[in-house]
């Protein structure tokens, strides 16, 4: 877990505090209502807040020493998420990367305590 100055989450809370909208199509527009979750759309903070957000999923990769050290990687953009498995051979690689999302603080915990669903029919393997 990753810890964040209290400053910095009070000045995050100030910002996304008290925000409103209206609804407008065709001849209609709604009264003003509040905003009580989310970011404003097209906000510069809400990629930052999201790799916040997501910093534990690029932490599945279990630490290493020496040779060990590239046996698995994450690589992450934004929401994009990479796990990398290098091994001597294919079931090796397989059982490693099997291993990243199904180990307790793996990807699939991950994905389940943030309610955030992995796409699965979006996963690839390559050699």
């Amino acid at each position: 877990m990753h810890s964040i100055p209290s400053d910095l989450i009070y000045l995050i809370e100030q910002v996304l505090m008290e925000h409103f909208t209206q609804l407008k199509f065709d001849r209609y527009v709604s009264d003003w209502f509040p905003v009580t979750n989310s970011i404003r759309q097209g906000d510069p903070l809400s990629m930052i807040l999201y790799i916040i957000y997501s910093s534990g999923l690029v932490d599945v990769a279990k630490p290493r020493q020496g040779r060990e050290t590239l046996k698995e990687l994450t690589l992450a953009f934004i929401d994009d998420t990479a796990f990398i498995a290098i091994a001597k051979n294919f079931e090796d690689t397989h059982r490693t990367l099997a291993d990243m999302l199904e180990h307790p603080g793996g990807g699939y915990e991950w994905s389940r305590v943030h309610n955030s669903h992995f796409e699965t029919s979006k996963f690839a393997l390559m050699d």
